[in-house]
């Protein structure tokens, strides 16, 4: 008898799914008018990351689709270096995603590919009702999605300068990473370092003191990876925060003018090339600074193998470096400030943004508009180690001594380069540090203010 009862029950309860199926796969239900039965018709959105947590956008994805059953979303990771390419042809040929991951250095190299976020979308919602007979309630509504006003008020200041093109939205973070410095334990306390720098003062001693040489002055332990271009792959965002710092004012608008007070009777004071001597001295056997070259490795990969002293990296680097160097004796501290009234720090994130040819653009926003809510952020970055991008949950990520480095300075951070054409912009920035490590020709004075403008005239025709 009991048997029989449980038969019954399994069988009203696989006829109340299988009805419920059949709504959401499209295929109609009774009482619902032709536009609710459309409002709920199954989509699929196509999400492409570079970086993103896969396990951690899954498991968003799959509460999205406990809350909108109608609607699934395919996360693919793509390679940075294949990003474009694969980007350019899949809008080519009609088959592009629906949302991608946008460093926001490189938001204008997409600005036209993508889409603003609208006032609103229109959602629906479905219930099934009833335990016998099953009654299916569908419910569209307006969703107001976050506008300029929210923006500054709930994130960080970077933010609203970063997204915002025109008085639009381009998408917006779930993370939001600042510089800070990593460092080696072990060979601090051999070289006789108690405690990590709290000045800069304090930080070229430790490097002077952590620094090997062998007899012939080759280096056989860095104290830090600084003064290149060509082997850190941070070297942008670290003379970008030492230039920052010492006073240069980075960009205005389309504009870039950390060479604009140089002519050819400026001094060794002015602030762009105090900036990169201090870089530079780094790089140079003359000075007393000295601890990498350009012959060194990956600064990320000599530092992971209990080589170098510090290393000046983002919250991002975290895994790589355990996964590279899991035995590493390692802390991390927030950066030394130059003017401690006025600190400043270099942001370097991604936003989630939705795809101008995307047929599906209600839909791909209101996922977008899911995985960054402040609830979900929350989520995400706790559980990859990210700093946040919301001003609320500074304070909870202060707590965690692995985050406090990275979110201390995050009310801090800025980014400068908004053009068109990141890679350029880069590259051009690393030419100028290689170029700037050159003995000038004779007679020529004016040959480190020239390689300034030049790296500041190349960089301007990317804005």
């Amino acid at each position: 008898m009991f048997a029989n009862k449980f038969k019954n029950k399994k069988t009203i309860l696989a006829f109340s799914l299988i009805f419920f199926g059949l709504l959401v796969l499209g295929f109609g239900c009774s009482g619902l008018t032709t536009e609710q039965q459309a409002s709920v018709k199954p989509v699929t959105l196509n999400y492409w990351t570079v970086y993103g947590n896969l396990d951690q956008l899954r498991a968003l994805a799959k509460e999205y689709k406990q809350l909108r059953p109608y609607i699934s979303v395919n996360i693919k990771q793509v390679r940075p270096e294949e990003f474009d390419d694969l980007f350019l042809k899949a809008l080519a040929d009609d088959v592009q995603p629906d949302l991608i991951s946008v460093n926001v250095r490189t938001l204008g190299n997409y600005l036209n590919r993508l889409s603003f976020m609208p006032a609103s979308v229109k959602m629906s919602s479905v219930q099934v009702t009833g335990k016998y007979f099953t009654q299916t309630v569908v419910t569209t509504d307006n969703i107001a999605l976050p506008d300029l006003t929210y923006l500054k008020s709930s994130y960080v200041n970077t933010v609203a300068n970063d997204v915002v093109v025109d008085n639009k939205i381009y998408g917006l973070p779930m993370a939001l990473d600042t510089l800070a410095i990593y460092y080696n334990k072990d060979l601090l306390d051999k070289a006789g370092v108690a405690e990590p720098p709290k000045t800069w003062d304090d930080f070229v001693k430790d490097v002077q003191l952590t620094t090997k040489y062998d007899k012939d002055g080759k280096i056989i332990q860095s104290g830090v990876a600084l003064g290149t271009g060509n082997n850190i792959s941070n070297a942008f965002d670290v003379l970008s925060l030492f230039m920052m710092q010492s006073g240069v004012e980075m960009s205005q608008g389309k504009y870039v003018t950390f060479a604009s007070s140089l002519n050819q009777n400026a001094g060794s004071e002015t602030p762009v090339l105090h900036a990169l001597d201090f870089y530079t001295d780094f790089a140079r056997a003359e000075k007393k600074n000295y601890s990498w070259d350009e012959k060194q490795g990956d600064a990320l990969e000599v530092f992971t193998s209990g080589k170098t002293a510090f290393y000046f990296g983002f919250a991002f680097d975290y895994p790589r470096i355990k996964s590279l160097g899991p035995q590493m004796n390692m802390d991390i501290i927030p950066v030394p400030q130059l003017n401690q009234n006025s600190p400043v720090n270099t942001a370097n994130y991604w936003i989630e943004s939705v795809v101008k040819k995307s047929k599906h653009q209600d839909e791909a926003w209101g996922f977008e508009h899911f995985i960054t809510s402040l609830d979900n952020v929350k989520k995400y970055t706790k559980a990859t180690m990210q700093p946040t991008p919301f001003r609320s949950l500074i304070e909870e990520q202060k707590k965690d001594p692995q985050m406090a480095p990275f979110v201390e300075q995050i009310l801090n951070a800025q980014n400068w380069y908004r053009g068109s054409n990141y890679s350029a912009a880069r590259e051009a920035f690393f030419n100028m540090i290689h170029n700037y490590l050159q003995s000038p020709p004779d007679g020529d004075n004016g040959y480190y203010l020239n390689v300034i403008i030049y790296a500041a005239k190349v960089m301007q025709q990317t804005m």
